[in-house]
């Protein structure tokens, strides 16, 4: 028995008239669940792009968590990242200018290194562990977001300390970041806590972690695609999302210079938190 992306069973012992049946039988069957949560996907997604668009991150933990209710990790983690694509591309063009990129080298190195494993782990790993795995990292994440960061978003670039890794470290970092990118579509923590010890401003911040997540989202997509995780059925369900997400893309940038970032930590570190008790729980 195999496992397609939509979640539906099949037999590996069948003829090349049924490959064909059985493709078909899997788009149609799979094509009423996404279209019954596509209300809840709609609202997830809407939500989420304006966080990410007004804070710079939030958008992958804030919607793996929210999907993880509703979607299987198989499923939500590749539509995440279709999805989630142009409101990267979007606030990066926008803030192209303060990008940093003196140091991230080992960083993007190690990312690109940690995707495939993160990868093969979702595509490997069978669902309940997937979860309880997904679980402890949205606590670790929420831990993180109701910690003050050193020195705050709004904080010119003189006044936050400065940190420093080395380039072994920083390629650990990266590539921490890929794996939970690879298999979960979380990937932010380990870079954001690096960036956020940077003596930046909050665009610059803000502006370097999209070109991070704008390489690693590209490569993921590569890779999605490589391993099979991507369907006619999934494909054409992000496409019906991205009206929202645009959306919420171009609120969140609104909001950008108005909205006070440690709001929406706050409140996305409480909701990871509540998810990943629900998912420890009652998974």
């Amino acid at each position: 028995m195999s496992v397609s992306a939509g979640g539906v069973r099949r037999d590996d012992c069948h003829t090349a008239s049924d490959d064909t049946e059985a493709i078909y039988d899997t788009d149609v069957d799979m094509t009423p669940e996404l279209a019954a949560a596509l209300p809840i996907l709609l609202g997830i997604f809407l939500l989420a792009s304006i966080i990410q668009s007004a804070a710079g991150f939030g958008f992958g933990l804030f919607s793996v968590a929210a999907l993880s209710l509703f979607v299987e990790l198989k499923v939500s983690t590749p539509l995440l990242a279709i999805v989630n694509a142009p409101v990267i591309l979007y606030v990066l063009w926008r803030l192209r200018r303060h990008i940093v990129s003196g140091d991230l080298g080992p960083i993007i190195l190690g990312m690109l290194a940690g995707i495939p494993f993160g990868t093969l782990v979702l595509v490997n790993w069978p669902s309940e562990i997937l979860l309880r795995v997904l679980a402890v990292v949205l606590l670790v994440a929420a831990y993180r977001s109701l910690r003050a960061n050193n020195g705050t978003a709004c904080e010119p670039a003189t006044t936050a300390p400065a940190c420093t890794l080395s380039k072994l470290s920083a390629a650990g970092v990266g590539a921490a970041m890929g794996a939970l990118a690879g298999a979960f579509n979380t990937g932010g923590p380990p870079v954001i806590a690096y960036v956020y010890c940077r003596p930046w401003t909050k665009e610059q911040r803000t502006a370097t972690l999209q070109a991070i997540f704008a390489i690693s989202v590209l490569v993921r997509i590569v890779a999605y695609a490589a391993w099979g995780l991507y369907d006619t059925a999934l494909v054409t369900t992000a496409m019906v999302c991205l009206p929202s997400t645009l959306a919420g893309m171009f609120v969140g940038y609104a909001l950008f210079r108005r909205f006070p970032p440690r709001a929406l930590e706050i409140f996305v570190a409480v909701f990871l938190a509540f998810v990943a008790v629900k998912l420890l729980i009652w998974t």
